[in-house]
């Protein structure tokens, strides 16, 4: 896990965690750190790519260089209202449902995590 995902009403807020990726020390915490910096960016990047438009969640604001980005909330699917799930080219991988969810107020299902680092 590279990011923490904070709900604020309408807003999902993501942040690079501050636990440890391969250790618990400083070191481990730093490269967790610059880990989730990446993959805000990476989504920052390629939530308006031409293919993938509506298809994942977009990104409202990317603050202090991707230290923290915000969308709109999304709310889990429930285990009967998997359906097909939106298909992304290329694949960030870890296709799990998990990793998509419904937009508030449009019922529209996106990928909710689609770090491509």
């Amino acid at each position: 896990m590279t990011r923490t995902v904070i709900l604020v009403g309408r807003w999902a807020v993501k942040v690079p965690t501050l636990r440890g990726m391969t250790t618990a020390d400083a070191r481990g915490r730093l490269a967790g750190v610059c880990r989730g910096i990446l993959a805000n960016q990476a989504e920052h990047i390629w939530h308006d790519y031409g293919p993938w438009a509506g298809r994942v969640a977009p990104v409202r604001r990317s603050l202090l260089l991707g230290l923290v980005q915000v969308y709109p909330r999304c709310e889990p699917l429930a285990d009967g209202d998997r359906g097909p799930l939106p298909r992304l080219d290329p694949c960030p991988g870890d296709v799990k449902p998990d990793n998509y969810g419904r937009i508030e107020g449009r019922g529209r299902v996106v990928r909710v995590d689609y770090d491509m680092t």
